[in-house]
């Protein structure tokens, strides 16, 4: 095994405050709730891990996660799944609870707050190699415990490189604070000590590597910087220089690579980063796409944001910011109104006023001057000759100004431009 050892390193790379470490770390206050997901990011990097559990969810099903942080898995609400969470975080777990998980508890993954056999699956993304080896045994005797007889577990589990790591005890203390300090992992294991351990609690153990292709951009970075993945030194370089909008592009080709990979049944050399994992004492599933029914990340009517929308932030009313012009796509079989509130933060308004012009289907519906801060409301009232001209409606929106946010931060390399943040849109 890699470690025996009832070390605390966490303790010895001087965290002291296991919650408030973990929160620094993963707190974003990002808008995960599946009303506001944009079917495109079923490609996403972001979302792979996500979508492999999606895809592996029966319907209407009870679904534990582990490590919920601010509720990654909120979109499975889309398949009718009972969900819960649990993190060592309040203010992660308020966040999930927000995203819209039905229960959400600060609690130990080695004493789960929940009577046994409730769940039918038991997940967790990015969490067991958080768990420390003294407390791995009992997380796993816990998943099984609260699993239903014929549940599945399923787990995206972080490993450890022997090629570019040494194992804990090897380390030395300068090292090892240097290793821990960057996400607090404290129990990584290579991928067959994960399956072996898995086997002593499961009859059915699935692994797979993965991510030995696909990252973020941002994930190949912080690999390359802080783990000393060898990725060649000018493909970095030119990930560092990418735009917001060429880093997203960048993730969307390398999410859409992974879920082929997936699909095509290919089975990746093991690469020391991170695996997935799934375990039963019933009869094994597929490991890919058990239960694939994506119809729901589809709503019926719901408009369809293109590129110049970011997503979703929650700012008071949660909203999506616009560039200087932005598109929205939906159906309607009879039109009279379109409703919106909007505002901006833009600097100098009141000097520099805001000009911005509505047209739906290439015709003019609206134009106003935005003067003043504070959020406004919009109705556009649609003439008779452009409603009942067709069923499928365009309105783009369009601004004279923007801003670049992260001029106030120096160090950012978000160089997004916006205009207004638009929410509780109505198509009447």
């Amino acid at each position: 095994m890699t470690s025996s050892t009832n070390t605390d390193w966490l303790s010895l790379a001087g965290v002291m405050d296991v919650a408030e470490f973990y929160r620094q770390r993963f707190f974003t206050g990002g808008v995960l709730d599946a009303r506001y997901f944009n079917p495109i990011d079923r490609f996403h990097m972001k979302f792979a891990r996500t979508m492999w559990v999606y895809d592996n969810v029966r319907r209407g099903s009870t679904v534990l996660d582990l490590g919920c942080g601010e509720g990654f898995l909120a979109l499975l609400k889309r398949k009718d799944c009972y969900l819960a969470g649990v993190d060592l975080s309040p203010e992660l777990v308020k966040l999930a609870r927000s995203n819209g998980y039905d229960s959400v508890s600060v609690a130990s993954v080695k004493e789960l707050p929940f009577p046994s056999h409730c769940f039918d699956y038991v997940v967790s993304l990015d969490l067991l190699g958080h768990v420390g080896f003294k407390e791995k045994n009992a997380t796993l005797a816990e998943i099984k415990r609260v699993l239903r007889p014929d549940g599945v577990t399923m787990h995206g589990i972080e490993c450890l490189n022997r090629e570019l790591h040494q194992d804990y005890e090897a380390m030395s203390p300068e090292t090892l604070a240097q290793f821990v300090n960057v996400d607090g992992h404290i129990g990584l294991e290579v991928e067959e000590e994960i399956a072996a351990r898995f086997s002593s609690f499961f009859s059915s153990v699935q692994i797979e590597p993965r991510y030995s292709l696909c990252l973020t951009a941002a994930e190949f970075i912080k690999q390359y910087d802080q783990y000393g993945v060898p990725f060649e030194r000018d493909f970095i370089d030119y990930l560092r220089g990418l735009s917001f909008d060429e880093s997203n592009a960048f993730d969307l080709a390398m999410g859409y690579v992974f879920g082929r990979i997936s699909d095509l049944g290919i089975r990746l050399p093991p690469s020391g980063l991170y695996s997935l994992l799934k375990a039963s004492n019933a009869n094994p599933e597929p490991f890919y796409n058990a239960h694939r029914d994506r119809s729901d990340l589809f709503s019926a009517g719901a408009p369809e944001f293109s590129n110049g929308w970011y997503p979703a932030n929650r700012m008071g009313p949660i909203a999506r910011w616009m560039t200087n012009q932005s598109r929205l796509r939906f159906q309607a079989r009879e039109l009279s109104r379109i409703q919106l509130q909007l505002t901006t933060h833009i600097p100098e308004l009141r000097r520099l006023r805001m000009q911005l012009e509505f047209e739906l289907n290439g015709t003019l519906v609206g134009a106003l001057s935005l003067f003043d801060y504070g959020w406004l409301e919009v109705a556009l009232d649609i003439p008779i000759q452009v409603s009942k001209a067709s069923q499928d409606f365009t309105l783009v929106i369009r601004s004279n100004r923007t801003w670049q946010p992260s001029l106030a931060t120096p160090d950012s390399n978000d160089d997004r431009h916006l205009s207004i943040a638009v929410c509780n849109l109505e198509i009447k």
